[in-house]
């Protein structure tokens, strides 16, 4: 689990950010049945305001995590995207912070930072357990300062070979290089980035599709749930299958428009094999079962459809899935009870957490509180400066009330984060032909 995540010089934002999932007490009703850690945050804020590179800022640190040795060679430059606004930050370093509970159950601290060829510091903490209860101070594993690497008590494995590679590679994280090596005390660390985060653009709905077919196809149990679902969206859907659908048609129309694109090496396999995979979905009409193809379905069956297969894989484990734009093309119903399946202990025992961009008020404009999907303490504010920085605020900084209305207040812009747009006028006079 997640629990926080602080991060500077990344794209819109300038200065640190600190993001949290930990709750705040007074908006808790009852037994917090997870323990202090919110499954669920919603990312409110204007268009362009900095929402989705929010979300990327934690999918860049867990690619950087993945990937820099694995991935890299000594020449190889940083993925880094700095604040570009003022020409100075390109020579500062990128970091990135996170507080997290790994699969071990143990509690771990790590954050980085570098510039476009090397990494300038790097440390890993880790809360051990005494007489089954957490420490209240975080204990060294590995700490490093450029290429010089200091090693905790606790670390165990290969510590020469580490400080070889190091020294070789530059550019690589030391928590990178110890899982290359097969190094166990700090594989949890690990796998929380490899295994449990996982990165979404709701829009590309499309990529999960692929995924679905195949399990449909191997009428695996996933398959069967997945279909199973589906018949209680209404949507009218009795069932989806994968079905082997004649492409030649298509690729006809392609290789008239494209000839000598489709005379390519590239696309040769493509046009030898004109059998492919499609879903297909059973209607229930007046005369019967009707099948149609997937292109004939709505935007909002499709995206449906993609959420409830992440939602199965998520709320399979302890993941922390991260969304982009989740109300792309869904009714806010639809968005209200998916993200209800992430704070109900019965859809997810294992306590994955969602975190979300969203415009969707209907989340937070119910009061009093017992009638919210999400509380307060769930809610963050995105929100751009004058200088184009921008700048994340939780809605418990606002003083709110538990019986206050926060998705009204919100669109009435008391709380910021919100859109001024002033092209009304400018409408009128290029209207009026004022404006040549």
């Amino acid at each position: 689990m997640l629990i926080d995540f602080s991060f500077s010089n990344f794209k819109s934002f300038r200065d640190e950010q600190a993001f949290s999932m930990q709750r705040v007490q007074r908006f808790v009703d009852g037994e917090d049945a997870y323990a202090g850690i919110s499954t669920v945050a919603a990312i409110y804020g204007a268009n362009a305001s900095g929402k989705s590179n929010l979300l990327q800022a934690f999918a860049y640190m867990r690619g950087m995590v993945v990937t820099s040795y694995a991935h890299g060679n000594i020449d190889s430059r940083l993925p880094r995207a700095p604040f570009k606004l003022n020409a100075a930050q390109a020579e500062k370093p990128t970091e990135f912070f996170a507080e997290f509970i790994a699969v071990d159950g143990l509690q771990y601290q790590y954050w980085f930072s570098y510039d476009n060829a090397n990494i300038q510091t790097e440390e890993l903490r880790r809360f051990n357990k005494i007489n089954g209860k957490a420490s209240t101070r975080a204990s060294l594993l590995f700490s490093r300062e450029k290429q010089e690497i200091t090693f905790g008590p606790s670390f165990r494995g290969g510590r020469a070979q580490v400080k070889e590679t190091i020294k070789r590679r530059t550019n690589a994280l030391v928590l990178s290089v110890c899982a290359a090596a097969g190094i166990d005390v700090t594989q949890p660390a690990f796998d929380f980035f490899a295994n449990e985060v996982r990165y979404y653009q709701a829009s590309e709905f499309s990529v999960e599709e692929s995924r679905i077919i195949h399990e449909l196809q191997t009428d695996s149990d996933y398959g069967r749930m997945l279909s199973h679902l589906v018949r209680y969206a209404d949507f009218g859907i009795e069932s989806v299958k994968a079905e082997q659908v004649d492409m030649t048609p298509a690729l006809e129309q392609f290789k008239q428009a494209f000839p000598d694109t489709a005379d390519s090496e590239m696309f040769k396999p493509l046009f030898e094999n004109v059998i492919g995979l499609q879903l297909q979905f059973n209607h229930l009409g007046e005369d019967g079962t009707m099948t149609l193809p997937i292109d004939e379905e709505s935007l909002g069956t499709r995206a449906a459809l993609a959420f409830f297969s992440l939602a199965l894989e998520n709320l399979s484990a302890p993941t922390v899935a991260i969304i982009d734009e989740i109300d792309t093309s869904l009714h806010p119903t639809f968005v209200k009870e998916i993200v209800g399946l992430y704070t109900d202990p019965a859809t997810n025992p294992h306590h994955a957490q969602l975190i979300f961009t969203t415009h969707d008020v209907a989340l937070i404009n119910t009061a009093p509180s017992e009638e919210r999907t999400i509380q307060p303490d769930q809610i963050w504010f995105v929100e751009k400066s004058k200088q184009g920085a921008s700048e994340i605020y939780p809605a418990t900084d606002l003083g709110l009330r538990k019986e206050e209305n926060i998705g009204k207040n919100y669109l009435n812009g008391v709380y910021g984060a919100v859109p001024k747009p002033t092209f009304h006028e400018a409408f009128a006079r290029i209207m009026a032909k004022e404006v040549a």
